[in-house]
């Protein structure tokens, strides 16, 4: 009886531990058991070196550095070995897309009732309801990380999540948010298979 109800309470904080729910695409004809070995591009350097332009223009260093972290530990943790971009199996590339988005929700808050609003201005009325409209504006992040094979030159794995973006978020929480997210993005990837 106690393993039916450690197991019941380990199924619902499973289920709690993560929020996010990528999207995840993948080439089910590639074999991903050849990988063991990524390296983590960064989003602050340029794509070429014929375009001068980094991939992620409005990423500020500080958080460019905790994605890149956090896809490291994940993929680690998965038993790959980070190396240098010749010697990769992989290539991550992540980028942050982000865009303004409006809210309307319209809903009946009440009914209202007239005495002076009658058929003759003197008779009583029982109205109608009142609408109420919220409007609200607010900024949804995309993070969207891709796992490429160099000599293909082709993205083989892919998982995204869009949620609004929340502010104020303490610098000691940042590091543990973005490594949940990750973990929660990168969950299905085996390097033995995708699950």
């Amino acid at each position: 009886m106690k393993h039916i109800i450690l197991i019941a309470l380990l199924a619902i904080l499973s289920g709690c531990a993560s929020g996010y729910k990528p999207d995840i695409d993948y080439n089910p004809e590639y074999n991903f058991s050849n990988i063991n070995s990524f390296v983590v591009l960064d989003a602050m350097q340029p794509i070429n070196e014929q375009e001068n332009q980094a991939f992620n223009v409005h990423l500020s260093d500080l958080d460019n550095d905790r994605i890149i972290k956090a896809i490291s530990i994940n993929l680690q943790n998965k038993g790959l070995t980070s190396t240098s971009m010749e010697q990769a199996d992989i290539q991550v590339r992540y980028q942050v897309v982000t865009k303004d988005k409006t809210r309307i929700r319209s809903y009946n808050t009440s009914f209202y009732s007239c005495w002076s609003c009658g058929p003759y201005y003197g008779g009583y009325n029982y109205g109608g309801p009142v609408n109420q409209v919220d409007v609200k504006e607010y900024v949804e992040g995309t993070l969207i990380i891709d796992l490429i094979d160099p000599q293909l030159k082709k993205s083989i794995w892919r998982s995204q999540v869009s949620q609004a973006v929340k502010e104020n978020i303490p610098v000691a929480e940042k590091q543990a948010r973005i490594q949940e997210l990750v973990d929660a993005m990168l969950a299905s990837f085996q390097s033995t298979g995708v699950n």
